[in-house]
């Protein structure tokens, strides 16, 4: 009886072992920072691409008064009335018919907006609109003060259809990850934080760069709030599974070829702009993600974050220094 006792418990000890390696593979950290409110705020909700491309088109005048962000810079009603003609945003905009659910998608942006307010005292934008951008990987969604202290937010659906959608296919399959419906929610409070993060600019290392996206994804983390780790820095889950992995790795490289401190734009470029993967001068560089200095700039702002606990969010994206984030985060990979 002994004997089975010990197979019993060493099949045990696998199956908890087993289960805790899945679990560290798809288990969300989650953002270090509680909100309390419920995501009710009061916004004025429209969608521009509906007035172009829907059944029922505004009169010129009444589109004036409703939608003046977009006309007040083209406000030649010829160039709408071809922009209404024009069969590829036809198309987008009938592909966000659709695949987008619109109310669940205004749902979840209320809610970001809402924790961005308690957390970040970032106003509630006033109006929230809906279009057609034609595909904008740049500035999928906007944030930003209108006239009379208004606040407005613009989000482009047909820039979050699915890496499948064959609008896409011009896109390089690297990008294209970030052309999802889960992603709009992150790219949303991205936009919603960005002024928040406050960049030294005096600062032109790779350090510099690296701490500026680490407050940047940290904050953008908490304000959504639930949403897996791996989406908020835009890796799918194999990469981002990989970099944690390898992540003692490709610290060590970092400090050991002194790369931390370069100030050479195209190190910056290599290790911290979208790219197919990351150019360290490594054996496994092409199974590095590109990006990977915004991963260790994240890891290295919660490290912070976990350790300073007396600072709040609004706190932790003002300091600029970051030799002192470097020094004092107790980061160890």
């Amino acid at each position: 009886m002994k004997g089975v006792h010990q197979i019993y418990l060493f099949a045990a000890t696998v199956v908890l072992a087993v289960f805790f390696f899945i679990q560290r593979g798809t288990y969300s950290e989650g953002s270090l920072f509680e909100v309390t409110n419920n995501g009710e705020i009061t916004w004025e909700v429209n969608d521009f691409g509906e007035v172009l491309f829907g059944r029922d088109s505004l009169p010129w005048e009444e589109m004036q008064d409703r939608y003046w962000p977009f006309l007040e810079n083209q406000p030649n009603r010829f160039f709408w009335a071809n922009e209404r003609k024009n069969q590829v945003l036809i198309d987008h905009y009938t592909n966000v018919q659709n695949l987008c659910d619109q109310e669940k998608i205004t749902t979840e942006l209320a809610q970001i907006s809402a924790n961005a307010k308690e957390l970040l005292g970032v106003p509630v934008p006033d109006q929230l609109f809906f279009y057609i951008s034609g595909i904008d990987l740049e500035h999928p969604c906007l944030y930003f003060r209108g006239g009379k202290d208004s606040v407005i937010a613009f989000v482009g659906l047909d820039n979050f259809l699915g890496s499948a959608y064959p609008g896409y296919n011009a896109v390089p399959s690297y990008q294209r990850t970030l052309l999802t419906q889960s992603q709009l929610v992150v790219r949303y409070a991205q936009t919603v934080v960005e002024n928040q993060v406050i960049k030294n600019f005096k600062d032109p290392t790779l350090l510099g760069e690296m701490i500026y996206h680490g407050k940047w994804h940290l904050a953008a983390e908490a304000i959504i709030q639930d949403a897996p780790i791996h989406q908020v820095l835009g890796f799918s889950k194999e990469e981002y599974d990989f970099l944690e992995n390898n992540e003692r790795q490709i610290w060590e490289v970092l400090v050991r070829e002194n790369i931390l401190f370069s100030t050479d734009i195209m190190v910056r470029q290599r290790l911290s702009e979208p790219a197919p993967f990351s150019k360290m001068g490594t054996a496994m560089d092409a199974e590095i993600p590109g990006r990977v200095a915004q991963f260790i700039g994240y890891r290295m702002m919660r490290s912070y974050a976990e350790n300073h606990s007396e600072l709040d969010l609004k706190q932790l994206l003002t300091i600029r220094d970051a030799q002192r984030i470097l020094r004092d985060a107790q980061y160890k990979p």
